[in-house]
Formats: structure tokens, C-alpha cells, sequence
């Protein structure tokens, strides 16, 4: 039996929601403390110009962040429905058209945004002295776009299933790796910028390997899809 599993229809309705609902509002506001960590390390260990360049170029990042969340919400609320109704065959079609959106969206916008982050940036009016650390952070960071996007779909197919504790512990443990990461790599071996940047993408990804290893282990009827859907959106993008 999955303990993490909350039960709607047992017990108290507003003890029930409330236990449901608080580990998504804690792991909603750890989301947006990625670049407030990144901020804080390069405040203490650079110079203004890559503290100005980290606090802007990450401003892009939180609005995709916004938009991940919200189609993470859809999926949970599909997912519970497809529960809800025991349609296992549903479910797994769901889990398919999930993964197979997350490639098809996330990789555009990565090429996306790794090709026209200085354009964007220009518009932004980032300071000519901090625009070559925020190119570097915001291309870097972009990368990290496919781990955040497939973190929140996983977390919206976890409590459409009435799960909402297991992502939240994925999340913690992502972004305790952030925070040592960016004293390892910005303290430790002085690579500033670039180090934050790459211990927040390092870090998304974590978090979503974490939920896909889960939601195989705990749910295998699902059939959960990775490897197969990957060569398979490749394949068509190839054609």
C-alpha cells in the first residue's frame, strides 16, 4: 500500500485538503527559491555586475516556471479522473501524452532560448557590463528547462494519483544539491556565474529523475514511459 497516498474520501474534508494541499503550497514557493539561492551566492562571492546579471537573467525562467505549474495542474487534474473512474488503460495513455508533450515543448524552448537569450536580455535593458555573465547564466540555466518542465508534469500525474508528499521530498532534496552545489562550484572552485547556473540546471534534472524513478518503482501498471518515447520523438523530429 502506498502511505503517501491521501484519501478523499475518508475522514475529515477539510483535514484531508489541508494535508494535501500544504505540501503543494511548500514545494510552489521552494520552486522559486532556485534563483533566490543562485542570487545569494554570487551577493556574497562576486561582483555587482554578476549579481545583476544572475537577478535578471533568471526573471525568464520563473515565468516558464508559472506556465509548467499550471500544465502540471491539468495533468493532475486528467490524471484524477482516470483514477477516480479505475481506468488503468487511460492512465497510461495520459502518463504517454504527457511525456511525449514534455520533449516536444521542452526542447524547442531550450534551442529557443539558448539561441535568442541575448535578444531577450537586450529587451530586458540588462547593464552592458552585466550582459555577457547573464548570457552565460540565462543559456546555461535553459538547459535546465526539460528537468523543471518534466519535474512538474511528474508532480501534477503524483496528485492526480492523491499524492502530494513524494514530489515535495524530490524537490527538498534538489534543492539542498542546489544550495551545495553553488557553494562547491562558486566558493569552492570560483567559477562564478557559470557555476550557479550549472548547479541549477543539474538540480531540475535531479529532481526530475527522482520522480520518474519513483512513479516507475510505485506505480508499474502505469508503464510509465522515458527512453522509448525519447527516441521516438527524435525519430519523427528526424523525418
Amino acid at each position: 500500500m502506498n502511505m503517501s497516498k491521501i484519501d478523499m474520501t475518508q475522514g475529515s474534508i477539510l483535514g484531508r485538503a489541508a494535508q494535501f494541499a500544504l505540501p503543494i503550497c511548500i514545494g510552489n514557493i521552494l520552486q522559486q527559491l532556485y534563483g533566490t539561492v543562485d542570487t545569494l551566492v554570487i551577493g556574497n562571492f562576486c561582483d555587482a555586475s554578476a549579481l545583476a546579471a544572475v537577478a535578471t537573467s533568471s526573471q525568464p525562467l520563473e515565468i516558464l516556471l508559472c506556465i509548467f505549474l499550471g500544465i502540471g495542474s491539468g495533468i493532475s487534474i486528467l490524471i484524477s479522473q482516470a483514477a477516480g473512474a479505475s481506468d488503468a488503460d487511460q492512465l497510461r495513455k495520459l502518463a504517454q501524452t504527457a511525456v511525449f508533450f514534455l520533449y516536444a515543448a521542452s526542447l524547442p524552448l531550450t534551442l529557443l532560448g539558448v539561441a535568442a537569450g541575448p535578444f531577450l536580455l537586450r529587451l530586458m535593458q540588462v547593464p552592458a557590463d552585466a550582459m555577457p555573465y547573464a548570457i552565460v547564466y540565462l543559456r546555461i540555466t535553459t538547459l535546465g528547462i526539460l528537468g523543471n518542465m518534466g519535474y512538474n508534469f511528474n508532480a501534477g500525474i503524483l496528485r492526480g494519483l492523491g499524492n502530494s508528499t513524494s514530489s515535495l521530498l524530490f524537490l527538498g532534496i534538489s534543492c539542498v544539491t542546489n544550495i551545495v552545489l553553488d557553494l562547491v562550484l562558486t566558493a569552492g572552485l570560483g567559477m562564478g556565474v557559470t557555476g550557479v547556473a550549472i548547479a541549477t540546471a543539474a538540480s531540475l534534472f535531479l529532481s526530475w529523475m527522482f520522480s520518474i524513478f519513483y512513479i516507475r518503482h510505485t506505480y508499474p501498471a502505469m508503464n510509465f514511459p522515458v527512453l522509448r518515447m525519447v527516441l521516438t520523438f527524435l525519430f519523427f523530429m528526424k523525418c
